[in-house]
């Protein structure tokens, strides 16, 4: 039952606000190939790209004891971003691609407006 958080990382660290979030719905049955029918949309507005970081980070989320459990994340810097259909590559928790890791992937489409 996955789902996607992606939070926009784009100030200083000593900012009192959180960042800006985003998160999908949860993908009832289909851990291996999911699906979002791209009617939920991610719209940032990035106060400083130069430094602005997109954090996509992958949970499994239980519905017997209600907790999300860590599959994979992919940091991407918001300079780097380019329009169009992009794939990002996931890591596990020690910063890897391995194991069932090896091919974890997001496919994401990206439109910038300035």
């Amino acid at each position: 039952n996955p789902f996607v958080r992606v939070p926009l990382y784009h100030g200083p660290p000593a900012t009192p606000l959180p960042p800006p979030v985003f998160k999908t719905h949860v993908v009832e049955g289909n851990g291996l190939n999911p699906v979002w029918d791209g009617q939920e949309a991610a719209n940032f507005s990035c106060l400083n790209p130069d430094v602005g970081i997109l954090l996509f980070a992958v949970y499994d989320h239980c519905n017997i004891t209600k907790t999300d459990l860590f599959i994979g994340t992919s940091a991407v810097p918001v300079s780097c971003l380019r329009e169009g259909y992009r794939c990002v590559s996931l890591y596990d928790s020690n910063n890897t691609r391995s194991g069932a890791m090896k091919y974890a992937s997001l496919f994401i489409k990206v439109k910038i407006e300035l």
